[in-house]
């Protein structure tokens, strides 16, 4: 392996160490795998079918969607969250989307 391939490695699982850390939070995770299993969701959604408020799920959403582990879409005043499938860093497949949880 050469240096440059090495150091985005590196950096891939850093980064990657991120955003395990980041849905090492339970309400994260719940919030990730609502949206895995529904495609797509807007905040008014999820908070209906997880126990969380509103103030708090969208603070996580903003922090998952910054980490890169979402997209989201505006459509009118809604915003619309979705998994993204790739990874923030190198642009490939992200390991996340394989995970059977």
């Amino acid at each position: 392996m050469n240096k440059n391939n090495k150091k985005q490695s590196e950096n891939t699982s850093s980064y990657c160490t991120k955003c395990f850390g980041s849905l090492g939070v339970a309400s994260r995770m719940k919030i990730y795998l609502f949206i895995k299993k529904s495609g797509k969701s807007d905040v008014n959604r999820i908070v209906k079918h997880i126990n969380l408020r509103q103030p708090t799920v969208s603070y996580h959403l903003k922090d998952m969607k910054i980490l890169g582990l979402l997209n989201s879409v505006r459509k009118g005043k809604r915003i619309y969250y979705s998994i993204n499938k790739n990874c923030p860093i190198n642009h490939s497949h992200c390991v996340l989307g394989d995970l059977n949880i």
